[in-house]
C-alpha cells in the first residue's frame, strides 16, 4: 500500500502507488545485480543480452530491439561477451555491417545459472512474499497493462 492518507481515487495515491512498484522494482533488481556479480561475474546488462540471445542466434540488429541498450552499447557488450568466450559474432554475408550472435557452450551454461539464479531472487525477493493469489491477481494487472511481450525463443526462467 503506497505511503499516503490519499483517497484511492486521488492523483497522490495513484502516484504513491506508481512509486510503491518503483521501489520494489529497485530492491528486486539491486539483489539480482549483486547475486548475478557474486556468482556469474556477469552485469545485468550482460544477463538481459544472455538470455535474449535465442537458441537458434539472431542478428545484431535484432538483439538490440531486445535490450534495452543503444545498438552501439550492444555491439561493445557483445564485443565483451565474445572476449570471454560466451557467444560468437560471425560477419553477414549479406550484409557487411551486421553480424550474427551465437551463445557459446559456455555461453548457454553461464546463460542457465545465471537464469537459475535470477530465478532464485525473483522468488526470495518478491513472489515468495505474496499468496498465490495475490500473484495471480498482479499477474493478471500486470498483463493488461504490458503491450511488450518477450521475443519468440527467449526462455528467461530457465
Amino acid at each position: 500500500m503506497p505511503r499516503t492518507g490519499s483517497a484511492p481515487s486521488s492523483r497522490a495515491f495513484k502516484v504513491g502507488v506508481w512509486r510503491s512498484l518503483m521501489e520494489v522494482h529497485n530492491t528486486v533488481l539491486r539483489e539480482i545485480e549483486h547475486e548475478l556479480a557474486e556468482r556469474h561475474r556477469l552485469s545485468i546488462s550482460e544477463f538481459d543480452t544472455l538470455v535474449n540471445i535465442p537458441l537458434k542466434g539472431t542478428r545484431l540488429r535484432e538483439l538490440k530491439d531486445r535490450v534495452v541498450l543503444t545498438q552501439s552499447a550492444v555491439s561493445r557488450l557483445c564485443d565483451k561477451l565474445a572476449d570471454r568466450g560466451l557467444i560468437t559474432r560471425s560477419p553477414l554475408e549479406e550484409d557487411a555491417r551486421g553480424a550474427m550472435i551465437h551463445l557459446t557452450d559456455a555461453g548457454r551454461k553461464v546463460h542457465r545459472n545465471a537464469a537459475r539464479t535470477n530465478a532464485e531472487v525473483v522468488e526470495r525477493t518478491f513472489a515468495d512474499r505474496l499468496s498465490q493469489t495475490q500473484l495471480e491477481s498482479l499477474h493478471e494487472i500486470l498483463a493488461q497493462l504490458n503491450t511488450e511481450h518477450h521475443p519468440e525463443g527467449c526462455d528467461v526462467t530457465e
